[in-house]
């Protein structure tokens, strides 16, 4: 299996390491770790991909999802009525309005994270914070590249977890203590991608440099010896960029035509919903994909233009052409790339309802905020879960576990729609400590994790 490393892909740096996550642990004894089955969850196994769409500083769940009107709204937000629904803000997100039939909703969410930093690896690994393990632990997306590991066919060549623009705050967690084989590829869509399909008449020259390459340090690349480890990384790096280089698949699959840019919204954040398309639709290799949508922490002047109705405006266009495009493209058994495709849209927090700031914002607010979900087996059309006239407590949970959902819940609900044992162990860690795909006891509160069910048909 090829490796790779979480990457900022410019022409440049294509083969250019400089992850943490290659030498952050190469003193340590080189381990293959083996997830001991919990032997109490299969999964149901209706996605065989997951888009994970981080809407990072926290979206205002009132001025969206769960839309609460009230003086401060502004005119231009269009508010008109929606059966099943309620109201929804038509000037922010008319696309998804006239897509009702193809997502649902979870307005019963909460978090135990009001910080930035500490919310997004919440998101990220399933995980509280914990400054002595947060090394070691790995994101979502690299324990379903290792459990999609024996999946994996001659003919996949692009690397198993991909994130696209995630820069603030935690970044784009990585694989922990598992293997590099396992950590994120990522890519910024606001630099130059074609460095990840040479030119034909570039390949046998990019070959001879490859080849001499490996002749020259072959000796360090094979040694077993435990302080030779990173050569080894840095060498399953390079492999895993040269088979998606020389695979002739990816000069399609990392391109953006000029009619594709312009129906996802002419920017980079609509350029990484194409990409992500791409990635799911040529099945070749990738199944965890964790998109980035950046700055929505609108503590002042959250109503200017620039602030939340650009972040809307980017996000409605952009979801609603990938839910369409996903839907109409079908796989040769009939069924569509949506059907197979978990997608997850949310913020590490909501925002606090009511009366804007003195500073005309919204802050943090961990008590109550709005997912959107499709795909994968999900039951579209539904609204599950409510808060009260200001959107400030969540009054009905809408689920089976009769409490807020939480992100061991989500995480949970994830790992089972991709047909993964989320009470799986693995105890080979640098630190001794078991590392449970869901922790048992929460650092807060103990916490039975649990599906929710009823987002599914």
């Amino acid at each position: 299996m090829a490796r790779f490393e979480d990457h900022f892909l410019t022409r440049r740096e294509m083969l250019r390491v400089g992850s943490v996550a290659v030498t952050g642990y190469h003193f340590l004894p080189l381990v293959q770790p083996r997830a001991k089955a919990g032997g109490r969850a299969s999964g149901s196994r209706t996605a065989r991909f997951c888009i994970f769409v981080m809407l990072e500083g926290g979206q205002s769940h009132v001025d969206s999802w769960d839309f609460k009107e009230g003086p401060w709204t502004p005119e231009d937000f269009g508010v008109q009525s929606i059966p099943g629904v309620g109201k929804w803000p038509m000037g922010l997100y008319p696309e998804l309005a006239a897509r009702r039939d193809k997502y649902s909703l979870l307005r019963s969410m909460a978090t135990w994270e009001s910080q930035h930093g500490r919310g997004q690896y919440y998101m990220q690994t399933g995980h509280q914070h914990n400054p002595a393990l947060a090394p070691e632990l790995p994101a979502v997306g690299s324990v379903v590249a290792y459990e999609y590991a024996g999946d994996r066919r001659d003919s996949d060549s692009l690397p198993p977890f991909v994130g696209f623009n995630t820069f603030p705050q935690v970044g784009l967690i990585g694989a922990g203590f598992l293997p590099g084989g396992f950590a994120p590829f990522h890519v910024n869509t606001s630099s130059d991608i074609s460095a990840l399909a040479p030119r034909k008449e570039e390949l046998r020259n990019f070959d001879r440099r490859w080849n001499l390459l490996r002749e020259f340090d072959g000796r360090l690349r094979n040694d077993p010896a435990l302080e030779r480890k990173v050569f080894r990384d840095f060498h399953s790096h390079y492999e895993g960029a040269v088979e998606i280089m020389s695979d002739p698949r990816s000069a399609d699959i990392f391109s953006i035509g000029d009619e594709d840019r312009a129906r996802y919204g002419g920017n980079p954040v609509g350029d990484s919903f194409v990409l992500a398309r791409n990635l799911v639709v040529a099945d070749a290799g990738t199944h965890f994909i964790f998109l980035t949508h950046e700055d929505w922490d609108h503590h002042g002047s959250i109503y200017k233009p620039d602030n939340f109705y650009r972040r809307s405006h980017q996000l409605d266009t952009a979801l609603s052409r990938l839910l369409d495009d996903l839907e109409m493209t079908r796989r040769s058994d009939g069924t569509s790339v949506l059907d197979e495709t978990l997608i997850v849209c949310a913020g590490e927090f909501g925002r606090t309802p009511g009366e804007l700031t003195n500073i005309a914002g919204r802050d943090h607010y961990q008590y109550a905020f709005t997912g959107l979900f499709a795909g994968g087996g999900v039951r579209p059309g539904q609204v599950l879960g409510a808060t009260n006239e200001s959107g400030a407590e969540i009054t009905d949970y809408g689920w089976s576990g009769n409490r807020p959902v939480y992100p061991e819940d989500l995480v949970t609900t994830i790992y089972s729609a991709m047909g993964i044992d989320w009470t799986k162990t693995i105890e080979e860690t640098p630190s001794g400590r078991a590392y449970h795909y869901i922790e048992i006891f929460s650092p807060t509160k103990m916490l039975a994790n649990r599906v929710v069910r009823e987002l599914f048909a």
